[in-house]
């Protein structure tokens, strides 16, 4: 997606967009307003102002979560904004336009509903009407690290995960905080409001320090969710080795199918500190699945922290159907960690299928 609309959207987006219903443009005088991008305080010298029951905004705010630049012609009355990959001129000083951009003692000004337009952000007064809240939407890019964090980890407000910097739908970097102390690290990941990171403080390497857990949420979907895992030793902040749950499944099951008629036998052979087999015979499911159909593992993978111990559940499915869940358990291993315990837990409406004695 272009980070910036097309030039005839912008011409409309300044002929007088609707307001968002947290802003009331009735009041034709508030006191002093001041800007916030993403939390934090911008802009300290240049305030929003209404006009003609209009609430304006320095053009200058767009520096603050894009990585543009802008340029001014006073002869044309245009503004241009231009990043590393597009250019779009911005109208201004057109007599035909609702709400036209205007100058005041040497800044443009810009129709504050025109953001959302032009970028995806939001904007937002607060109750008292002194601060206009931006924060940048979907197509902005910010640049800086917001106030906010990501997420908390769970029982130890001081260790935080934020957003180095966002850009479109993409996280594109990740800031660690552990007590006070922040370092930066490359992951990338798309922006999930619904599935937020998820950060864990426990010593689960047993070496008499705790590690910080990081669960990124890559994707979701109808029988997918894809979950990316980072361990890190905070004292070094050194990432250590753990093998991702598909890995270790993979080094760890072995799988065969049969089938008789409609009847179809699964069999799993489990490695680990405690090695089991497990065999289900599924009536009807031979009529629909291929002859040489193995499971599939790793669709649908969860990694949490519990008791100090690092663990994970990932699927095993055959074909569309998903016939259970296998449950790892990790242990420390040198300076990384590795497989302790796996286990197979069927779904419920086949769990009456594991044969006897397996």
């Amino acid at each position: 997606m272009n980070k910036f609309i097309a030039i005839g959207a912008l011409a409309l987006s300044l002929a007088g967009c609707g307001a968002p219903a947290s802003i009331d443009k009735t009041q034709s005088a508030t006191p002093t307003m001041n800007l916030e991008v993403d939390g934090q305080t911008v802009l300290t010298s240049l305030h929003p102002f209404y006009s003609s029951n209009i609430l304006y905004v320095p053009a200058r705010v767009l520096l603050e979560y894009y990585r543009c630049e802008l340029k001014w012609n006073n002869s044309l009355k245009t503004l241009t904004l231009t990043d590393e990959n597009n250019t779009n001129i911005l109208l201004t000083g057109n007599e035909d336009m609702e709400s036209p951009a205007i100058l005041r003692n040497g800044h443009l000004y810009i129709p504050a509903d025109s953001l959302n337009s032009l970028s995806g952000a939001e904007v937002q007064l607060n109750t008292a009407n002194t601060v206009l809240m931006v924060t940048s939407g979907s197509v902005s890019t910010t640049v800086r690290v917001p106030r906010e964090p990501l997420a908390l980890a769970d029982g130890n407000n001081e260790v935080k995960l934020y957003a180095a910097l966002k850009e479109g739908e993409t996280y594109k970097g990740y800031i660690l905080e552990v007590n006070g102390e922040r370092h930066t690290f490359p992951w990338e990941g798309p922006r999930l409001p619904m599935n937020p990171p998820q950060l864990y403080y426990a010593d689960i390497d047993e070496d008499g320090q705790a590690e910080a857990i990081v669960v990124l949420t890559n994707g979701t979907g109808t029988g997918i969710v894809a979950q990316e895992l980072h361990v890190i030793k905070p004292q070094q902040w050194q990432e250590i080795t753990v093998p991702t749950a598909e890995q270790a499944v993979a080094a760890n099951v072995t799988t065969s199918v049969t089938k008789n008629k409609d009847e179809l036998l699964l069999s799993l052979e489990l490695k680990g500190s405690t090695p089991s087999s497990v065999s289900l015979a599924l009536p009807g499911l031979g009529e629909n699945v291929d002859d040489n159909q193995q499971p599939g593992m790793g669709a649908v993978t969860y990694y949490t922290v519990e008791a100090g111990k690092l663990k994970a559940e990932t699927s095993v499915n055959l074909g569309f159907f998903s016939i259970g869940t296998l449950k790892l358990v990790y242990k420390p291993r040198g300076i990384g960690m590795e497989l302790e315990t796996l286990e197979f837990v069927p779904n419920e409406e086949y769990a009456a299928y594991v044969q006897p004695g397996k």
